[in-house]
């Protein structure tokens, strides 16, 4: 188990103010209102010595007895209006609006932090921080205060009091209070290790079951389901296994204090009575004894509860923290817009967090405004890396990145992205309408400019067959059109968008012929007078390109149009050889190739 240092009250107090951040004052009022509540019923419990002895004497005297009934009445009315105020930042919204703030500022980080660092999270442990780490944070908050100052300021008080009624019961309570640490810190260990652990295993649950559910169709085909889900199955086991420790190292520890809370119990109860046969000591303040330690016990066992509360936090925490000290992208003074866009890459070098080997070595190119560029090479060559840093998904390791001569870097990220619409292989629609999917290119576009952008992309025919036309819902992903109809919507929303650059990431690769024809026509419509960026694996659909760039291994090795590269007999000449070659096959009637 996990040997790392406990954390104290001290350390979850300052978690919970940096979490809190301008309620700040309204955790310290709160603090300040339950310290005061418990030591007005700590003070209350403490009268029982003299209340008791005014019941119990031989003259019994009812103005004595109402006194100290009447201010034990007055101390207890003191303490629940303390604590009703210091549970007003739960109550009164404060707590939600923390909740939500956090939450606002965690999407603030998730929308403008690295798109390199964003996809080394999974999308279900995303979720997990969004959802249960913070409730867990900022929900325990109210009850991390009221149980530990429970804990801490009632027996103190408590002692305190009894120190000026009776110093030796006073001093038989300090030496029950200290037996309660050993155990405390044995529960620690092992509720720190649990917390953070399952924190850790539920992230890796929710995204295997986010990848689960989506997968499900391609896992079907292959039988990889139910018990054959090893994924999965693993991960559920992992939170069971976690969750099995965690329990029986928790459970132990509090067995041990309510058997010590027993055992002490006993214990005075009787040495107590060995003094009164002595009479050194009366039935009523032995009476009041019992009672104050028994109310003492409460709070004893609650300490332990405690720990688990302060865990839960803290895992929680760390996980929000460490997605907000990502560092974002920083942008170089003065700020700038260019006025053409050209794109250039001056010895650009770049690896990936995951992987020391460079993508990108020394690269260097320049293209010019309004031309189509196509980008060719084998797979893992770094042609999408080198489309990810124009949109700067990351910062190179070296060199710099140019559109109309001004550095990326000088540009804030919203702006910058005005500049560029993609087109991706893998089209991501958003389960809405086919109107509000198109229209995300431009929020406050017309229905008309939707409609004119949607004819355009010769999407308009298609979704016009459609029961409800463009308020149609589209399904998680756009599961309900096929590939060729989703692409047409992406491309609609590109048109949408008229941004001066545009990269294609091999829009037609995946389609049938009919779905190619009408998704290239609405390509057609999206590039023109734009400057054009487009990774191709079929060579004969970018002959026509101004510039073609061959990249192997994070090199360029050629550049130049079709018929030059072809001209060179060089990697562009094997590669078109070899896919016209594949076109050539055949099957015969025996069914061989």
């Amino acid at each position: 188990m996990s040997k790392e240092k406990l954390s104290s009250f001290w350390d979850s107090y300052k978690i919970t103010l940096e979490i809190a951040q301008d309620k700040k004052y309204l955790i310290k009022q709160s603090y300040f209102y339950f310290i005061m509540s418990y030591v007005f019923q700590g003070l209350a419990f403490a009268f029982f010595y003299p209340l008791l002895n005014t019941i119990f004497v031989d003259e019994f005297n009812l103005n004595n007895t109402l006194f100290w009934f009447s201010l034990i009445v007055i101390l207890s009315i003191f303490s629940f209006i303390f604590k009703w105020k210091a549970s007003d930042f739960n109550y009164s919204g404060d707590l939600v609006e923390t909740t939500h703030n956090l939450r606002v500022k965690l999407g603030e980080k998730i929308k403008t932090m690295p798109l390199q660092k964003l996809y080394s999270y999974r999308t279900g442990e995303l979720n997990s921080i969004l959802a249960n780490d913070v409730d867990s944070s900022v929900l325990h908050m109210g009850i991390i205060a009221g149980m530990f100052f429970e804990v801490a300021v009632v027996p103190v008080v408590i002692i305190i009091a009894t120190f000026f009624i009776d110093p030796i019961l006073a001093i038989v309570l300090i030496f029950a209070i200290p037996l309660a640490y050993p155990i405390y810190k044995w529960k620690r260990n092992g509720t720190k290790w649990e917390k953070i652990e399952v924190s850790k295993a539920n992230a890796t649950l929710e995204a295997d079951t986010i990848e689960y559910i989506q997968g499900l169709p391609v896992l079907r085909a292959i039988n990889q389901i139910g018990s054959n889900a090893k994924q999965l199955q693993k991960s559920i086991s992992t939170v069971r296994e976690i969750q099995k420790k965690g329990l029986f190292g928790s459970s132990i520890p509090m067995v041990v204090m309510n058997t010590l809370i027993e055992f002490l119990f006993l214990t005075i109860l009787a040495i107590g009575t060995l003094f009164i046969f002595k009479g050194e000591l009366t039935i009523a303040t032995l009476l009041a004894l019992l009672i104050i330690l028994a109310r003492l016990s409460e709070p004893l066992a609650n300490f332990l509860a405690v720990t688990s509360a302060l865990d839960v936090m803290e895992a929680g925490f760390t996980n929000i923290k460490k997605l907000l000290d990502i560092k974002e992208f920083e942008v170089i003074k003065p700020i700038e817009k260019p006025k053409n866009f050209d794109i250039t890459f001056n010895d650009v070098s770049f690896n990936y967090d995951s992987n020391n080997q460079k993508v990108l070595k020394d690269f260097s190119i320049n293209i010019k405004e309004n031309s189509l560029t196509a980008i060719v090479g084998p797979s893992g060559s770094g042609k999408t890396t080198i489309t990810k840093l124009i949109m700067r998904y990351a910062d190179p390791s070296n060199g710099t990145i140019k559109i109309g001569n001004i550095d990326i870097k000088a540009m804030e990220q919203q702006t910058l992205m005005k500049f560029i619409s993609v087109v991706f292989q893998d089209v991501y629609l958003f389960d809405d309408t086919i109107l509000n999917n198109i229209r995300m290119g431009k929020p406050s576009a017309t229905d008309d400019e939707v409609l004119a952008a949607s004819k355009a992309a010769y999407a308009h025919e298609f979704v016009s067959r459609l029961p409800k036309g463009y308020d149609t819902k589209v399904g998680e992903i756009g599961g309900s059109l096929s590939g060729g109809e989703r692409q047409r919507i992406s491309i609609a929303r590109a048109i949408l968008k008229d941004s001066p650059i545009v990269i294609l990431d091999e829009p037609t690769s995946a389609l049938d012929t009919q779905s190619e024809v009408a998704v290239q026509s609405a390509l057609d419509e999206l590039i023109k007078n734009k400057t054009v960026i487009v990774i191709a694996h079929r060579l004969t659909t970018i002959s026509h390109a101004n510039n073609i760039l061959v990249i192997e291994n994070g090199e360029l090795k050629e550049q130049g149009n079709h018929k030059d590269l072809v001209d060179l007999k060089g990697k562009y000449y094997s590669m078109f050889e070899a896919q016209q070659r594949v076109k050539e096959w055949n099957i015969n009637n025996k069914g061989t190739i």
